[in-house]
């Protein structure tokens, strides 16, 4: 409505003029750069965009890097198989006196065969796959721990692109709108009414806000470029259409209870203290390690019309290596993964108190700016200020700062939402409860 308002009066001083100051068309169009060829698709609407459910779960089942992180997990598996599998016999086949005869000094010659079979006696193979399967857990445990970093940086980036295509929208609106004031003072310029000076005055400033609105542009690409990586699509002809806005939903709309959270079921915290249960099995089966196999024996050999069969046992004597150094070593590295869990515990604890703080004064501005109704308000007082000059009734310098005092609401508001996102992110990340993966 305002445009129309200001495109009448325009037009209406143009013809009253003569067709003097007529206006430059090419100026209007501020998109038309190469630059930004095909950006403009970003922002298209279309039914094919995205909202960020429909990123994460595509992320998760095509990007390379998180598909890589998942194979440790099979990895582990073949650990666990490997751990679990028994010892091997052993053959051994002889023939010596190869043509020897009966009256040689050799004798006669000789076969052999030999079976040898070691006896796990101090269970250190079940002991192995114990273990085994504790660095099973502590490898999901880590997965999880990267799918919580990785959905929060997906979903930071994600609110990255909305809050940069909000900066967008509004600097196009006050550019077009600077334009319309542009051409405004022109006409009254040549109409007399008013100095040159302003005119050239505006023009300075309708550059810089054209900068920013580019600069914005710019930084949008390069959110794409990030989202593109993490949802793993490197094909950049076909836009990437992410739909949603940057609105305002409390906590309470969300349902979400800052005081509802434990601290043990963070996936890095889950992880170590797995880690630490497994070092305290190293121990054990370290010290079950230093009682060696008994290994069994048959042997059959066969010399000329001889036959004999036997049967023999062996094990070695732990007389000097007992194990004594690995025992020592991971009795030392239990020692030191009791550290590392309270360490970390300690780190949550500090990491999910900064979450809540700056997520509750993220909300509490917020929640001032829905109850005085800010942005309609902020908007009224631009729009009354727009028809005052236009009416003759506002110098242009009212004016200006009416503009001005509009655009930095607009961003300092939705600053505040994007940061109040980031916050809850991040709240939800310290928790560990951003959605888990199917393994």
């Amino acid at each position: 409505m305002i445009k129309k308002v200001i495109h009448s009066f325009v037009l209406f001083c143009f013809f009253s003029l003569g067709g003097l100051g007529a206006i430059d068309k090419g100026e209007r169009n501020i998109t038309a750069n190469p630059l930004f060829a095909g950006e403009d698709l970003y922002s298209s609407d279309y039914d094919s965009k995205w909202n960020i459910e429909e990123l994460e779960s595509f992320a998760v089942s095509s990007n390379p890097l998180y598909l890589r992180e998942k194979q440790n997990i099979g990895m582990a598996r073949g650990d666990i198989i490997t751990a679990s599998l028994y010892y091997n016999p052993f053959v051994n086949m002889q023939q010596q006196f190869i043509g020897a005869r009966a009256n040689a000094g050799t004798g006669l010659p000789e076969s052999s065969i030999i079976y040898n079979q070691p006896f796990d006696l101090s269970g250190v193979i079940p002991q192995r796959e114990k273990v085994a399967k504790q660095e099973f857990m502590a490898t999901i445990a880590s997965f999880n721990d990267f799918d919580r970093l990785f959905r929060l940086r997906l979903r930071q980036n994600y609110w990255s692109y909305l809050y940069v295509t909000e900066q967008i929208n509004y600097q196009k609106e006050f550019l077009e709108n600077y334009q319309d004031l542009l051409d405004l003072t022109k006409l009254r310029a040549e109409k007399g009414d008013i100095s040159f000076l302003e005119y050239d005055r505006l023009t300075l400033e309708r550059i810089q806000i054209d900068r920013e609105y580019r600069n914005a542009r710019i930084l949008r690409a390069q959110v794409v470029k990030n989202l593109r990586v993490l949802i793993g699509i490197p094909d950049t002809e076909n836009a990437l259409q992410i739909k949603g806005r940057l609105v305002f939903i409390s906590t309470k709309e969300f349902g979400l209870d800052l005081s509802d959270f434990d601290v043990e079921s963070r996936p890095d915290l889950i992880a170590l203290k797995i880690r630490q249960q497994r070092e305290r099995m190293n121990v054990e089966l370290k010290k079950r390690e230093a009682i060696p196999p008994l290994t069994l024996g048959i042997e059959y050999l066969n010399k000329g019309n001889e036959n004999v069969t036997g049967i023999y046992a062996t094990t070695p004597i732990p007389l000097f290596d007992r194990k004594q150094g690995e025992i020592l070593k991971y009795e030392e590295s239990y020692k030191r993964s009791a550290f590392d869990v309270e360490a970390k515990r300690n780190e949550i604890i500090t990491e999910i108190s900064a979450a809540i703080k700056e997520l509750q004064a993220r909300e509490s501005q917020l929640l001032d700016y829905k109850q005085f109704n800010l942005i309609n308000k902020n908007k009224e007082v631009q729009e009354k200020s727009r028809l005052a000059y236009i009416r003759g009734a506002s110098n242009l310098v009212t004016f200006l700062e009416a503009e001005k005092n509009y655009l930095n609401v607009l961003r300092s508001y939705y600053e505040i939402i994007y940061l109040y996102y980031n916050a809850l992110e991040a709240f939800r990340a310290s928790i560990g409860k951003m959605d888990s993966p199917e393994l």
